[in-house]
Formats: structure tokens, sequence, C-alpha cells
């Protein structure tokens, strides 16, 4: 008789394919903004953050709330599947837990979304301090802080694109801060925009990046394999 049953894992190819198809829906997701094209709404593109667009009050908030819980569950989907593609270090592996994080932070913004207080022009009220506006900002924080985690093991042109998207990300909170500071927010509104976008833009190199863990490097001599492996791309 048998002893027991015991479940083979998937193989790395499966985890794989997995892992970048939930990247690249949450990637497709968050950038649920652009909706704003074909519906309507109140609030300002120039001058408000459009996670302010899901508020309550605002036309077609339902919309853009289900665009975030979209996008927070792909994230959080890939995040143990991405934990099994990622070396053993700590850097890959906070990674992968940098997009579940993402993905539950994009979850908690839908369930309980920024306040908008219109004040005309297509402007909200300065945030009272509500703990729904806590989403909001660590989204911002991880915006500037997770190119720098993956630059510090990727290499090569994928380390490039790191940094570049730090720097972009850098100074787009740097603004952020000075035009709620000093400028009542003006411009606020394209600053995370883009933010968002250039977000987008690392999360489909990620893509391409899992896609290709598992092409074989080429090299100029073929060497004897003695197990199959998927390397990281170079």
């Amino acid at each position: 008789m048998l002893s027991g049953l015991h479940h083979a894992e998937p193989p790395l190819g499966a985890v794989r394919r997995f892992a970048a198809a939930a990247l690249f829906v949450g990637a497709a997701a968050h950038t649920g903004f652009l909706a704003e094209v074909f519906v309507e709404t109140a609030l300002s593109t120039n001058h408000e953050v459009p996670a302010r667009l899901a508020s309550d009050g605002q036309p077609n908030a339902e919309v853009f709330r289900t665009l975030d819980v979209v996008a927070g569950a792909a994230f959080v989907l890939a995040g143990p599947f991405l934990l099994r593609l990622a070396p053993v270090h700590r850097w890959g592996r906070l990674t992968a837990a940098l997009v579940w994080l993402y993905g539950a932070v994009l979850l908690t913004r839908a369930a309980l979304p920024p306040e908008c207080l219109p004040q005309g022009a297509g402007r909200c009220a300065d945030p009272t301090g509500r703990i729904s506006e806590l989403p909001v900002l660590l989204a911002g924080v991880q915006y500037v802080v997770s190119p720098l985690v993956v630059a510090s093991w990727w290499r090569g042109s994928w380390k490039l694109a790191t940094r570049l998207s730090f720097a972009v990300q850098f100074g787009l909170w740097a603004w952020l801060v000075v035009a709620h500071v000093v400028f009542d927010s003006r411009f606020a509104g394209l600053a995370a925009r883009t933010q968002i976008l250039v977000a987008t833009a690392l999360f489909l190199v990620g893509v391409t990046y899992v896609v290709r863990m598992g092409t074989p490097r080429r090299t100029r001599r073929a060497l004897p394999r003695t197990r199959e492996v998927a390397p990281c791309p170079g």
C-alpha cells in the first residue's frame, strides 16, 4: 500500500509563465487611471493625484477601484511565484516581497479609498489625516524604493533600467513634496501619473526578465550540462 500521496511542485517553466502573466496583468491594470480618457471624472488631471479618482462621491469611482483590485490581486498572486524564482539571497527575495506588498497596498486602497472633499476647479481639499491616506503614501514610497532594491542584484542593461527608473521616480517624488509644501500641489497630478507610468514600465521590464530566465545564454562554446537549469538573463 502507498504510505501517502506526495503532490509534486509545478515545474519552473510553469512557475515562470504564471509569474510573468500575473505581472503583465497587474502592470496593465496598474495604468487604470488612463480610463479617465474614456469615462467621466470630476478631477483635474494636472493637479490631483489619480488615486482620488476612486474617492467616495467621484463619478465612476467603482471603475477605478475595480482596476486597483485587479492590479492588486495580480501582484499578490505573483509574489509567491516570484519568490520561488528569485535567487537565494535577500535582495532577490525582498524584490518578490515588495511585489506582494505593493499588491496588498493596492487592495487596501481599493477597500479604503482616499478622501476627496471638492473645493472647485477639479481640486480636492487638503487631506484630513484619515487612515485611507496611508496606502497613497506607501505607493509613492514604493515607487522610489523598489528600483533601488532591484538594482542591487540585476546586472548589465537590466541594472541600467532600474537606475534610470530610480532617477526619474526620485525626481518626481521630490517635485510632489515641493509642490505640496510650496505650490498648493500644482501639477502634482501630472507628476503622480508619470510615476505610475514609470513604475509600470519597470514592471514590464520585470516581465521580460522573468521570461528571459528560461532562455539559455548564448556561449561561444557549448559546455556540458549535468542538469536542466533556468539561468538568469545576462
